[in-house]
């Protein structure tokens, strides 16, 4: 059965959405491209083929094109639709008609593709979302975040180096050349800002070179936490709560 691939539009770029659609396509997406407003709520209203998250660049300018997403909203219907607004910080009050039209996500420049990849799933299967699909999504009960903290990992009386790709407080996926196999344990030495925690984990998917490698993650090992103290699980959770917010307008 063909995996189904995720569409999500890019809107009013006017060609200057520079490499964001390529992007998008590597992280395994397929990246729609519309400035005129009636294709776009084409393909939006388009259920065989449903565009669910919108990217618009940051500086869309509101007073004068907000209607526009409106009309996307309208072209959605039931289905729900997000907006995410990409680029350099607007000021203030261009943010504030921003979150007035419904725009709820961003990503400031600059940003990684870890980060482009955390904030577009969140559009398409955030659970709080009106759209938001148990049946298709892939579902994570826990909030997922990307992250650059350098952690350690244990195996045996082995120690090598980490990047933590993404973290919840059920688990991370660990950016790493020699990842363990599938069904390892491993203890994860992981610096937050409440403090160095040991964390007990067992390894639940690789990523390697080969005909199952997964194009939209780095090579390495996706962790499943176990037995976390409550110390450990308060400092996850407050982590990843705090950077959740720099995604959120």
């Amino acid at each position: 059965m063909p995996v189904e691939v995720e569409r999500v539009l890019l809107y009013a770029f006017a060609g200057g959405h520079g490499d964001l659609a390529t992007r998008l396509r590597q992280l395994g997406y397929e990246a729609i491209l519309e400035d005129e407003p009636r294709a776009a709520a084409a393909r939006v209203a388009h259920h065989a083929e449903p565009v669910r998250a919108v990217l618009l660049p940051a500086g869309f300018v509101l007073p004068h094109r907000g209607g526009e997403l409106d009309h996307l909203l309208r072209a959605a219907g039931s289905a729900g639709l997000r907006f995410v607004a990409c680029g350099e910080r607007p000021a203030a009050d261009a943010q504030h008609r921003l979150r007035e039209k419904q725009v709820r996500l961003c990503l400031w420049s600059p940003f990684h593709d870890r980060e482009l990849r955390f904030v577009v799933n969140r559009a398409l299967f955030d659970p709080t979302g009106s759209f938001y699909d148990p049946e298709k999504a892939e579902v994570r009960h826990d909030l997922r975040v990307p992250t650059e903290l350098a952690a350690r990992v244990k195996v045996a009386e082995r120690e090598k180096p980490a990047l933590v790709y993404s973290l919840s407080v059920g688990g991370c996926f660990l950016e790493m050349q020699r990842p363990t196999l599938v069904g390892g344990g491993i203890e994860i030495l992981l610096p937050l800002p409440l403090g160095e925690f040991r964390v007990s984990g067992r390894v639940i998917l690789t990523n390697v070179p080969g005909n199952l490698q997964r194009s939209n993650l780095p090579r390495g090992m996706g962790v499943e936490f176990q037995r976390l103290v409550p110390d450990a699980r308060e400092a996850i959770q407050h982590f990843v709560r705090q950077r959740a917010r720099a995604y959120e307008l």
